[in-house]
């Protein structure tokens, strides 16, 4: 999947509902969000009988439950039919195409780019400052 499609959705998705929160998406698109123990998995999508699923590890911070939740929204509004690798430390920073499609949506989707920018002078300030204010790890900096 090409980036301008991703932008695309992410776009439709803002403009439709109102909101970047992935847990409002995920409601509004009838995606249950199931927390649970997870062990060492941040979380994982799946499709049941065509009842699409985000689990998402309960021992996760609320910042981490909210990057995970948006990580897994992506690839149940990218990927709807695959079966996807769990979310984990060693994951999250895979070279595995749908992982980083997945990392885009979620950096994407999360920061409101514009908003941010027009309060920031200097890019890598603005670059670092932007993923620490959204709470998110600073390996997405190559998603914005």
């Amino acid at each position: 999947m090409e980036l301008p499609i991703v932008d695309s959705k992410i776009h439709d998705l803002i403009s439709n509902y109102e909101t970047r929160d992935p847990f409002h998406l995920a409601k509004s698109l009838n995606i249950i969000i199931i927390e649970e123990d997870l062990g060492e998995i941040y979380g994982y999508y799946n499709r049941a009988n065509r009842i699409k699923m985000i689990h998402i590890n309960s021992k996760l911070d609320e910042l981490n439950k909210r990057t995970t939740t948006a990580h897994e929204l992506g690839h149940a509004v990218l990927h709807p039919d695959e079966n996807t690798p769990m979310l984990s430390k060693s994951t999250i920073v895979s070279e595995l195409k749908i992982e980083k499609e997945a990392n885009y949506f979620a950096t994407n989707l999360i920061i409101d780019k514009e908003k941010y920018f027009e309060e920031c002078n200097y890019e890598n300030a603005r670059t670092y400052g932007l993923l620490n204010h959204y709470g998110l790890p600073e390996h997405f900096a190559r998603y914005i």
